[in-house]
C-alpha cells in the first residue's frame, strides 16, 4: 500500500495536469482525505471529465444523488466521447436513478457516439460486442462498473 502511495505521488508530481490519475487519487484516497484531493484536483484540472466523474462519485457516496446526478451531467457534457464517464453516468442512474433518467443517459450516449475509456475499449473492441448497439454496449461497460466496485468494497 506504502509503495503504490509513494507512486501515485510521484505520477502526479511528474504529470500534476493529467486528469486521469488525480480521479484515481479521488477514488483511492482514505475516506477522511477524499474531499480535500477532489478539491486540489479541482484546482489543477477543473474541466477534466475524469475528475468532475470521480468528484460525482463522491456525492454518490455521501448519499447526495441530484448533486452527483448534475456533476454526472456536467462530465458527460464536457467531453461526450470518454464512454467510461458515460458508463459511470448510466450505473448511477442504474443504481439510484429511475427508469426515465435511464432511458435519457442511454439516448444521449448512443447520439454522442463514445470511442474512449480503458474499460468502454475493451468492451467495445471485443469481437462477441461488434455488432452491439451503443445502448446495449453501454449497459454492459455499467454493470461491469457495478461488479467491479463490488468486489472492491469486498476486498476493502
Amino acid at each position: 500500500e506504502k509503495m503504490g502511495i509513494n507512486l501515485m505521488a510521484k505520477a502526479l508530481q511528474e504529470c500534476p495536469d493529467s486528469g486521469i490519475l488525480w480521479a484515481e487519487e479521488i477514488k483511492t484516497a482514505p475516506r477522511a482525505t477524499r474531499r480535500a484531493k477532489s478539491l486540489e484536483a479541482l484546482k489543477r484540472c477543473d474541466n477534466d471529465p475524469h475528475v468532475i466523474c470521480a468528484v460525482a462519485g463522491l456525492f454518490v457516496d455521501e448519499r447526495k444523488y441530484p448533486k452527483a446526478r448534475k456533476w454526472y451531467n456536467r462530465a458527460v457534457t464536457l467531453d461526450d466521447k470518454i464512454g467510461d464517464v458515460w458508463a459511470a453516468y448510466f450505473a448511477f442512474e442504474l443504481t439510484h436513478g429511475e427508469d426515465e433518467h435511464q432511458k435519457d443517459v442511454t439516448a444521449r450516449c448512443a447520439g454522442a457516439d463514445p470511442k474512449y475509456g480503458e474499460l468502454w475499449c475493451s468492451i467495445s473492441k471485443d469481437p462477441t460486442n461488434r455488432k452491439v448497439a451503443k445502448g446495449e454496449l453501454l449497459d454492459r461497460v455499467a454493470k461491469r462498473l457495478i461488479e467491479r466496485t463490488a468486489e472492491a468494497s469486498k476486498v476493502a
